[in-house]
């Protein structure tokens, strides 16, 4: 029976950090103005916009992205960084579900909607948005 209560005791103990986390997450998700936005020339008149996306206190960084509407946009993360379950990106408004490796960490796709749009880690622990002008 001591056995029983152990592990409820731990169970718990694994849930509260889990809800510590999340709460954390939530609150933490302000609008950042220092997004890591630029554009750069894709081919003889089209741009493109590039994002590169890395971690920051256990969430995505930045986790504010501002895109322009209709202009091909890669994201480019940087996997020495973003580790375990972040690595599996979840982008539901576009279509896009990837986990990236370091010989595969570039997500590409034009914001074809305006609006404001989350994207998290496929178990919704690391999240931001994306906002399409």
């Amino acid at each position: 029976m001591q056995l029983g209560k152990i592990l409820g005791v731990i169970g718990i103990i694994l849930i509260g950090i889990f809800l510590l986390v999340s709460i954390r997450n939530i609150f933490s998700n302000s609008p950042n103005t220092e997004d890591i936005v630029r554009e750069v020339n894709a081919g003889s008149n089209d741009k493109e916009q590039v994002v590169e996306l890395s971690t920051k206190d256990y969430n995505y960084y930045p986790n504010s992205i501002n895109l322009k509407y209709n202009v091909p946009t890669k994201i480019i993360v940087d996997t020495s960084k973003v580790r375990g379950c972040l690595q599996s990106i979840v982008i539901p408004d576009f279509g896009i579900r990837k986990f990236v490796r370091a010989n595969d960490n570039v997500i590409s796709f034009t914001p074809n909607k305006r609006g404001t749009f989350r994207f998290s880690c496929s178990m919704g622990m690391g999240f931001g948005k994306i906002i399409v002008n």
